[in-house]
């Protein structure tokens, strides 16, 4: 039996999928975790506890595993889910990459906790980022082209002083992973959302979507909009406040979380409490790489509450720094 057949039994052990084509809205859903193509869908109660961007910050990873005891709490039977928000592996280009690699560990250890949790692993949830979605396709790409354990730095070299070498630079995962990494990064879903309207993806809003239906399938435009965009008010031609109120809207969303843009990217006034709020409705927050200096963050959302606007979240209780004063 090939290592792929094998991962995929293994998550449909963990995650069988529920699997409705009309799913439309966040109530549909049953009142329990499931998952339905690339959408996460949460229940009705319990804590989850959300990071983003951990770039390959394998203490930063621990620090928040270790700070919401979130391992311990779900061997004991609490009602608690942990949300990796996607781009916890690849270095960043002025760090470094030097043994022993991060993302190869958190990767590793993902993978080994959920197989540990058993029935419970699926409340350890790690969605894709734009780094996750890059570097499985690179990875194919090279496998596809002859790449081999044996001539991999051979391969890598040539990718890397090609015309877009620049490009696959950011993709450094590729130096390192395997095959196994491979098939876990390929099945990695790509939406969360909770029955109080929590949303949560990588980096923002699809743009042209109709309903909670279109991310359970997603097209290669909404997935792009979903894994690469960063706001208007960072970036030329980025999407913007309507656009993000336009997809809560779709989904019968009440707020959205991202990681994705780096906080220093945001004007000063939408900055509180180490994360950025914009116009009410989206909270944009980092736990690693792209985290205010001395400000990195993780985000706590009840799922049992209702939350109307992201300003409604509060430090201490709903934003936590990763590293207390």
């Amino acid at each position: 039996m090939n290592s792929t057949l094998v991962f995929a039994i293994v998550m449909l052990t963990i995650f069988p999928l529920y699997v409705s084509s009309q799913t439309n809205d966040l109530t549909e859903s049953p009142n329990q975790i499931s998952r339905n193509g690339h959408v996460i869908q949460l229940p009705e109660q319990g804590t989850v506890y959300i990071v983003s961007d951990l770039h390959a910050h394998w203490n930063d990873f621990n620090q928040w595993l270790g700070q919401t005891q979130l391992i311990e709490r779900i061997k004991a039977g609490e009602d608690v889910y942990g949300v990796m928000l996607g781009d916890s592996i690849d270095y960043k280009p002025n760090e470094r990459p030097k043994p022993p690699y991060g993302d190869l560990q958190i990767v590793n250890r993902v993978i080994e906790l959920q197989q540990q949790l058993g029935e419970n692993g699926k409340r350890l949830i790690y969605i894709r980022g734009n780094h996750e979605y890059a570097a499985a396709e690179a990875y194919a790409m090279l496998k596809s082209a002859g790449m081999t354990e044996l001539n991999r730095p051979a391969y890598i070299r040539k990718l890397y002083n090609g015309a877009t070498g620049s490009y696959y630079r950011q993709f450094n995962f590729i130096e390192r992973m395997n095959d196994t990494h491979y098939d876990f990064l390929i099945n990695l879903p790509t939406v969360v959302v909770g029955k109080n309207g929590l949303v949560a993806v990588h980096a923002g809003p699809a743009q042209s979507i109709d309903s909670l239906a279109d991310l359970v399938k997603p097209s290669q435009k909404t997935l792009d909009e979903i894994l690469w965009n960063r706001p208007k008010i960072t970036r030329i031609g980025g999407y913007t406040f309507q656009q993000t109120k336009n997809f809560l809207k779709a989904i019968n969303g009440s707020f959205l979380i991202v990681g994705h843009t780096p906080i220093s990217y945001f004007p000063p006034e939408t900055i509180r409490d180490s994360v950025a709020r914009l116009d009410g409705k989206q909270l944009i927050f980092s736990t690693g790489y792209g985290g205010l200096r001395g400000g990195q963050t993780y985000i706590e959302i009840d799922l049992s509450k209702t939350y109307n606007s992201v300003d409604e979240l509060k430090s201490g209780v709903n934003i936590h720094r990763l590293y207390p004063k």
